[in-house]
Order: C-alpha cells, then structure tokens, then sequence
C-alpha cells in the first residue's frame, strides 16, 4: 500500500500544477504544486514516514527549477528543468550499463531484492525512457504553447507511473526468494 501512497505523491502536484496552470495561469500552477509538494513531504514526515531519497532529490530539483520561474515570470526555467533531469538520469542510468555500476540499486535496493541482472535490465528500460522523455520534452517545449506543454507534463507523469507498474513483472520475475515478496518488495 506503501507504493500507492507514493503514486498520489507523485500524481497529485502534477495534477494540480495542471488544473492551476489551465484555471489562473502558468505561475499559479507552479505556486501550487510547490507548496502541495512541500505539504505532502511534511505530512510523510510527521506521520513518521521516511523519505525516500529519490523523493528528496526530486523536491530540491522541484524547487531549484520552480523558485527562477516563480521568481521571473519565465516558465521556461519550470519547463527546461524535465529535459535536464530527465536527460540526467537517461546518461546516469545507460552510463552505469556499461561501467557497471548499480545506480538504481543504490537508490531503490532498500526497497525491491532483486538480482543484479534484473537492475541492468530495470537500469536500460528507465534509462532509454528519460532518453525519450528529454528529447519529446525539448521539442513540445521549444514548439507549442505553455498550456499544450502542461498537457504533455501530465500524460507523461501518467505514463512514467504506468511503465512503473509495469516494472513490477520483471521485478516479480527476478525477485531474490526469501528476501522479497511476490513482486519482488523486500519483506
């Protein structure tokens, strides 16, 4: 249940970034899905509920790219930041393919037993999207309007979280026995 929590984490300020965005404006949009993301990481934390890291990293990214747009008036910095961060973790994620280094493991190892190959694999899959994700980003961006790009910021943040669930066979497939449960969760 832990796992659909973090969904509505993830979903929901997008969702309300959006709802501004199209309602009161581009800059409403942002104010309000900084402040709900900032809400929901104190209400984990004051229900006892540890962040995970990659939820931190995610909010100092949020609000390095949001407070410049809040603060100017340009979205674009808002709008750059999915092409960068998604550019990031594209390299991030194929670059530790070949050297061989487990990136997601670091990240998420307290979270799913599953074997190495199932990382290397987990490692290609998320690093060929973010790839995609950057490139369509820059290009939707740079081409049509604020309110078709917070279109598209809210179908990919569906479609991340669908891949995600989809994640969950090879997961479940290459799951570590005794450590994890069916879906590959450690226990």
């Amino acid at each position: 249940m832990h796992w659909l929590f973090s969904a509505v984490e993830e979903l929901l300020p997008v969702i309300v970034f959006f709802v501004g965005q199209q309602i009161a404006g581009f800059q409403v949009g942002l104010i309000a899905m900084v402040l709900l993301t900032l809400a929901l990481l104190g209400a984990a934390h004051a229900f006892g509920r540890a962040a995970p890291r990659f939820a931190l990293a995610s909010t100092v990214a949020l609000l390095v790219f949001s407070i410049p747009s809040i603060a100017t008036g340009d979205s674009s910095y808002f709008q750059v930041s999915d092409t960068v961060l998604d550019g990031f973790f594209a390299l991030l994620l194929l670059g530790s393919v070949v050297f061989g280094v487990p990136v997601l493991k670091f990240l998420f190892g307290q979270i799913f037993a599953i074997t190495d190959e199932a990382w290397r694999i987990l490692s290609l899959r998320w690093g060929f999207l973010f790839l995609v994700l950057a490139v369509l980003n820059e290009f939707i961006r740079l081409e049509y309007s604020e309110s078709v790009w917070a279109t598209f910021k809210l179908v990919s943040t569906i479609f991340i979280l669908l891949f995600g669930c989809y994640q969950f066979t090879l997961s479940a497939r290459m799951r570590i026995p005794g450590e994890s449960n069916w879906l590959g969760l450690r226990r």
